[in-house]
């Protein structure tokens, strides 16, 4: 059967080389053509050189009114005119067809071909600035000059003009105040850490991405919506709030606001559009460990200065490094036996709008697939989705609506997860084998860990499957005997089927039988050996399913009435919202399976098997609130307002209310200071107060429950009898964690919109925030008591965005950005038992600080010189080559008093980004560049380092030994043999600084001329190449990709990619 070519999808770049430089080259010619054709189409048949008269006037859109001083140029000559205090002007040409460029201040340029006429009237329209775009606030939207909370936003071209796996991935460095971190690349697994202006509470462990402090994200209106499977293509604008302005989503809005708007259809002819991406992807960096050769020298170091037989005599170690003796000395790279260099990500996105008559509609479909770099290509993940909106006029004063939108999502992966596969790449002894000389895989070290067979689906699948379902109706009545009242209603009825089958097997590795083996008569090496298959990983095949779905409603009832009474506007917002939350799940598991060809739950066997379930619930009802006022567009006033009543707290205590109040002015409206300050053309200072809460916890937290056990015999019988046990003891007074945040700044331009800088600084309270009492109840009591709203923490920071916006030619504009956060959280308290000395008090710390001692230095000798083992106080069995503990106590001694806490370890306090768009002729290139400041990490994985594992390389390279004293590395080690293993006694020598400055993405766009393609019914068409995570222009670490969380996980990926994007 003939083999049919996947283009877009390749099985690996070495086999599709050749097609994808052919695509290359049609690309090149596709510019290339464009390049010329261009001035063949503009330049237009030339005449003879006889002057042709042209004249004509020029007139505002809005107003009619004629324009003085408007230039007019031949567009590519010299030639120019300027239009009288009629607005008039004469021109003389030398081509009928030229085109005539027309440019004033604060207008848009209009470029007007001639065509053959000699009059030739215009209009110019007044540009629309930033100040004009319409920014979405809670429930609402608003102009941006009338914006006074702290909000932050993108529109949705700019997400879709850096190709990246996910949305979240597309904002980092873009948007001041928000840190967005990406902990790994794994396909269906790679979740982005989002932190709106740092951490202001407790809960989640360290630098993990925890619910307790991620941000509410709404879209379209719903909360509780995914933004990482959202299609790109199909975001219309992004918005973040951030201080008081987020006090209208109360409950939920403590830790910021994500507001995503999809796109909808416009009325016009039917457009399509089509948009595909295929990327290249390869790891950013990887971490490198020792090879045979050194593994063996460093293991030996060890043994010898501990006085243990050596496992490996120098004969060995030559052998492991000259690679003669495949078969007894091989040297095994396993991260290179495990992954492929290069893997692929595919994009494709197929859109329609269109309308007639007030009715719009708008359908897009799109196709994701990613796969991971291991060889086997087991890890997947595909997503298909589609969306749909249609907005209907029924009379001149209702209108309704539908919004559509499924996904359906595969995530396919071996038996063992990432970490198992990529962290034990690191720790496997490069002295076993991966892979037999005659291509069997080799053995394991325990638990059938042999990443090159355990990324296989030879010990299973692990198939994920999610179907989801997002459904609105809404519906606008415009009240026509009350000018500027709307009344407004959604329903949306989300619903979620989640279905994992997890059917796992013993899988075959192979053991060396020594005896059979045959050797070279020369050299006594072996050349072949019988190898005996063994069953490793599991004893028997077994088969897990889960199954749960979810279901969510909303319902939003609201009034709007807006009005302006001369120089005086109002807004009124007004609104009921109730959301209900219903999860289930169940949950089934056999083993002793005969075969793995029939993987039903009911070919198990009975023995062994449990089925589990459960189900959870949430409610909550609103009513909400806003009032917006301004004078004159000068003077901005707002107040928002929300109660809510949540399931989670007993009645007395279930409504929480969350008041906001901002106010802004607009000064350089002010007489004065256009008179005295006006190369400072824009200027509005803004500030804002607001409550807002968090409900974390489960539904009825508030109630003692009670739980079935089984197990329990009573009396003499022996049997065994289900039992009711004694109750979770709950909290009654439970209630609503609260934050008041407070919020200054400042907007402005300078010099005529050429510059901007804006500056904000925040300081956020959170108070009641669930937390035991430690202190009061200690653990060896034995007592476990419910959490109670007795904890604060406090954070306070600032943002600074500053920017340049040049024309420098009429074919060239430079718009040069960045933006630079700050934040700072402290605990203040959280009923912490005494510390013997205070500088372990985690009170005054910010949250997750990290008990350790510091490391300063290695010992160099047992001498009494500065770093020698005899002038220091150390541990009692302190040698050369150890780690030194400073002795922060000062008592001569170390112990657990020296211990100190590390604070920059749970979020970095310092994000960036500086972000260049250039635009010239028909190109467009945008290059941004992204880092984090100071931001501690741990530089180990897995402990088992030494006679159970392999060293990473940064312990190898400079490492103590007696011929190399003065040193920042500690000597041979084993597992937790030595005081300073980071599982017995953790210290600063065990992190590294994360701090890093990424050039995080570039990306060159061609819009092709439509002269190309006229007449093929393609209105717009354009190509671009990208890259993402290109280059690390800085790191404070060389051990691993500072982004991500650490040795053992999937790396972050560097990706090369091509598209398009074609209307017709």
């Amino acid at each position: 059967m003939k083999k049919t070519i996947c283009f877009f999808w390749p099985s690996g770049p070495g086999n599709n080389f050749h097609k994808l430089l052919r695509l290359m080259k049609v690309v090149v010619l596709f510019l290339a053509v464009g390049l010329v054709v261009q001035p063949a189409y503009s330049a237009g048949g030339i005449d003879d050189q006889q002057q042709i008269r042209i004249t004509g006037t020029v007139t505002d859109t809005e107003t009619g009114n004629p324009m003085p001083g408007v230039n007019i140029q031949v567009k590519g000559t010299t030639i120019g005119a300027i239009t009288d205090a009629d607005g008039k002007y004469v021109i003389n040409v030398t081509d009928r067809n030229a085109i005539l460029v027309f440019s004033f201040i604060g207008y848009d340029t209009k470029e007007v071909p001639l065509a053959g006429k000699v009059v030739l009237d215009v209009a110019m329209s007044p540009t629309v600035t930033d100040l004009d775009e319409v920014v979405v606030v809670g429930y609402s939207t608003q102009k941006k000059a009338n914006v006074i909370g702290s909000v932050t936003s993108l529109p949705g071209a700019q997400i879709q003009s850096l190709p990246t796996p996910t949305v979240a991935q597309a904002l980092s460095g873009r948007l001041p105040g928000s840190i967005i971190i990406q902990m790994n690349d794994e396909p269906g697994q790679n979740t982005t850490r989002i932190l709106i202006r740092g951490r202001s509470t407790l809960g989640g462990s360290r630098a993990s991405n925890t619910s307790a402090t991620a941000p509410l994200v709404i879209i379209d209106g719903v909360p509780g919506r995914s933004m990482n499977e959202i299609d790109p293509n199909d975001i219309e604008t992004l918005s973040v709030l951030k201080d008081a302005s987020a006090a209208i989503y109360g409950a939920q809005a403590a830790n910021g606001v994500i507001l995503i708007t999809t796109k909808k259809g416009s009325e016009g002819a039917p457009r399509l559009n089509y948009q595909f991406y295929q990327g290249y992807m390869t790891p950013t960096v990887i971490p490198e460990v020792c090879d045979a050769a050194e593994y063996a020298t460093m293991l030996s170091e060890y043994q010898v200065a501990t006085g243990k037989p050596r496992t490996y005599t120098d004969q060995d170690i030559e052998l492991f490094r000259s690679g003669e003796d495949p078969w007894q000395h091989p040297n095994t790279n396993w991260y290179k036996e495990l992954i492929k260099n290069w893997t692929g990500t595919t994009r494709h996105n197929l859109s329609i709008d269109g309308g007639f008559r007030g009715m719009t509609y708008y359908f897009s479909a799109g196709y994701k697939l990613d796969d991971a770099f291991y060889k086997a290509s087991s890890t997947k993940y595909k997503q298909f989705n589609v969306r749909t909106k249609l907005d209907l006029p029924i009379t001149s004063w209702l209108k309704v609506g539908t919004e559509l939108a499924g996904f359906q999502i595969n995530r396919l992966y071996p038996y063992k997860s990432a970490d198992a596969i990529v962290g034990q790449s690191t720790r496997l002894v490069p002295t076993t084998w991966a892979y037999w000389p005659n291509g069997l895989p080799g053995p394991d070290i325990e638990y059938g860990d042999n990443p090159v067979v355990t990324s296989t689906f030879e010990g299973g699948k692990d198939d994920q499957k999610t179907y989801r379902v997002l459904t609105t109706f809404n519906g606008t009545i415009t009240v026509p005997f009350v000018k500027g009242l709307t009344l407004n209603g959604s329903y949306s009825y989300d619903l979620t089927n989640f279905y994992r089958k997890r059917f796992f097997k013993p899988w075959i590795l192979y053991y060396p039988d020594w005896a059979s083996a045959k050797r070279d008569p020369n050299t006594g090496f072996i050349t072949d050996m019988n190898l005996i298959p063994t069953p490793r990983g599991l004893s028997y095949p077994q088969n897990h399913e889960d199954y749960s779905r979810t279901i969510t409603n909303t319902i939003l009832l609201s009034v709007n009435y807006t009005r302006k009474f001369g120089d005086h506007s109002l807004t009124l917002y007004g609104g009921f919202e109730q959301y209900t939350y219903d999860y289930n799940n169940l949950y089934g598991y056999r083993t002793y399976y005969i075969s793995d060809l029939i993987q039903t739950m009911d070919a198990g066997a009975d023995q062994d098997k449990n089925t589990t379930g459960g189900r959870s619930i949430y409610a909550r009802k609103s009513y909400i609130g806003r009032a917006s006022y301004d004078f004159r567009g000068k003077y901005l006033a707002e107040v928002v307002f929300r109660a809510d009543g949540s399931l989670k707290y007993p009645p007395s205590s279930r409504w929480g209310y969350f008041p906001g109040f901002l106010l802004g002015w607009r000064a350089s409206e002010e007489g004065f200071w256009k008179d005295n300050i006006a190369f400072i053309n824009y200027f509005k200072l803004k500030a804002s107060y607001g409550s807002m809460g968090m409900d974390p916890g489960s539904a009825f937290q508030y109630m003692n429950s009670f739980g079935l056990s089984s197990g329990m015999s009573f009396g003499t019988s022996a049997a065994i009898e289900t039992a009711v046990g004694p109750p979770t003891v709950a909290n009654p007074n439970i209630t609503w964690e609260k934050q008041t945040t407070r919020n200054i700044g400042f907007e402005s331009k300078w010099l005529r919109d050429l510059l901007h800088l804006n500056f904000e600084y925040f300081y956020n309270i959170r108070k009641d925030i669930l937390a035991t009492r430690d202190a009061s109840v200690p653990a060896f009591t034995g007592l476990s008591l419910p959490q109670e709203n007795i904890a604060r923490v406090d954070n306070r920071g600032f943002e600074v965005e500053a920017g340049v916006h040049k024309n420098i030619t009429p074919d060239l504009r430079i718009d040069l950005g960045g933006n630079f956060s700050y934040n700072h959280n402290e605990v203040v308290f959280m009923d912490e038992p005494a510390k013997a000395v205070p500088w372990q008090q985690l009170t005054g710390h910010p949250y997750n600080a990290w008990l350790m001692y510091k490391a300063i230095g290695i010992f160099e000798d047992d001498t009494y010189t500065v770093n020698g083992v005899a002038n220091y106080p150390r541990w009692a069995n302190a040698k050369p080559g150890d780690v030194i503990f400073e002795d922060v106590s000062g008592d001569g001694k170390i112990d657990g008093n020296d211990r100190i806490l590390i604070d920059e370890v749970d979020v970095p306090e310092t994000f960036y980004g500086v972000n260049l768009d250039a635009t010239w002729k028909n190109f467009k290139l945008t290059v941004l560049v992204q880092g984090q400041g100071k931001f501690y990490k741990f530089n180990h994985y897995d402990e088992r380092r030494g006679e159970a594992g392999n060293y990473f390389k940064w312990t190898y390279d400079n490492r103590w030994t007696p011929d190399n004293r003065k040193t920042n590395i500690a000597r041979a080690f084993n597992r937790n043999d030595f005081y300073w293993a980071h599982a017995v006694n953790m210290s600063t020598y065990w992190l590294d600084n994360t701090a890093y400055c990424r050039l995080k993405n570039v990306v060159l766009t061609y819009n092709i001329p439509s002269q190309i393609f006229k007449g093929i019914g393609i209105s717009r068409a354009s190509v671009y190449f990208s890259g993402t995570n290109l280059a690390l222009l800085y790191s404070a670490t060389k051990k691993f990709d500072p982004e991500v969380s650490g040795q053992g996980v999937y790396p972050l990926m560097k990706t090369f990619a091509f598209g398009a994007n074609i209307t017709f």
